[in-house]
């Protein structure tokens, strides 16, 4: 379970902050990591091989969720919403 969360959260952050380039070595890392991990808790081939493919499939789904906020994000600060533009506020 530990590298399957620590492979998501990295995506999280690559996604945010880095372009795609970088996935391939966050790949690399993530599976080692989880190989290190399975291995050193005494778990079976299969099982190691398991959460080394579910930490890279973490890994690239938590890049796209980072990628995503991401990109809100920059859409959000070049185009505010329509009352800010006009100078209204939104006190009453």
């Amino acid at each position: 379970m530990l590298p399957i969360g620590f492979a998501a959260l990295l995506g999280l952050a690559l996604g945010r902050f880095f372009r795609v380039a970088v996935l391939a070595p966050g790949v690399a890392v993530a599976a080692i990591f989880a190989l290190a991990i399975e291995r050193s808790s005494g778990a079976g081939a299969p099982a190691t091989i398991a959460a080394a493919i579910a930490a890279a499939l973490c890994l690239q789904f938590g890049y796209f969720l980072g990628a995503s906020v991401g990109l809100s994000a920059r859409r959000a600060r070049r185009h505010p919403p329509s009352s800010a533009r006009l100078g209204m506020s939104a006190d009453l």
